[in-house]
């Protein structure tokens, strides 16, 4: 009798260990905010964004300035670039006197995951969305932005380091569906489909912000 009451205590006593790590856990990833200043090409400040991390998900909001860069009353393609490979350089780069198609193609493409397409891609058989997929932001008249949303997408301990860019263009979240039928496009080239499958082809990076861990709040 006595052996099966110190087994009981036992996994009773394991499991109050396994809780309390994972409540341990949970309180760590809640209040940790991450912070990108978002800059042009002539390093001037454009933007913030900000992801305040929560028990079940992640709250993003970002504000963005008047862009030489940015049309006004169009939305624009907004992401969270790997920063990964560091033979394109490190963080974000860009020199104003260069074509824009070079500027900050040191943040390197899409925070991913094995088998993920920007937007989900489009037709009868959709895969997953890239992680660095954001909603896009409405720049107004006066060349402002606001946007806030909420996403369980992304995971806090990927986020350091990386890159917030927004682009010249709006993104197409991969939704062209291609085809020969009436209601479908046919693509003037492979290169169209590429770049809608790996940025919704957003066109030039015209702001670029690194992320990094702004403080713990409880």
């Amino acid at each position: 009798m006595r052996r099966k009451f110190l087994a009981l205590l036992a996994v009773v006593c394991l499991v109050a260990v396994a809780g309390l790590v994972g409540s341990s856990s949970q309180a760590q990833a809640k209040g940790v905010e991450f912070r990108a200043k978002l800059r042009d090409p002539e390093g001037r400040v454009v933007g913030n964004v900000t992801f305040n991390v929560t028990h079940h998900a992640m709250q993003v909001e970002a504000t963005l300035r008047p862009n030489a860069n940015v049309a006004p009353n169009q939305f624009h393609g907004f992401h969270i670039h790997a920063n990964s490979d560091a033979s394109n350089g490190e963080g974000c780069i860009a020199d104003p006197n260069a074509a824009p198609a070079t500027w900050f193609v040191s943040a390197d493409g899409h925070l991913s995951a094995s088998g993920q397409v920007h937007g989900g891609g489009a037709g009868n058989n959709p895969s997953e969305p890239h992680n660095g997929d954001l909603p896009s932001p409405l720049v107004m008249a006066d060349g402002t932005a606001r946007i806030a949303f909420t996403t369980d997408r992304i995971d806090p301990g990927t986020l350091r380091g990386k890159a917030v860019i927004l682009h010249k263009f709006a993104d197409n979240f991969g939704n062209v569906p291609t085809g020969t039928e009436s209601t479908a496009y046919t693509a003037n080239s492979p290169a169209a489909t590429d770049l809608t499958n790996r940025t919704g082809n957003a066109s030039d990076r015209v702001a670029c912000g690194l992320i990094s861990r702004a403080r713990l709040w409880r």
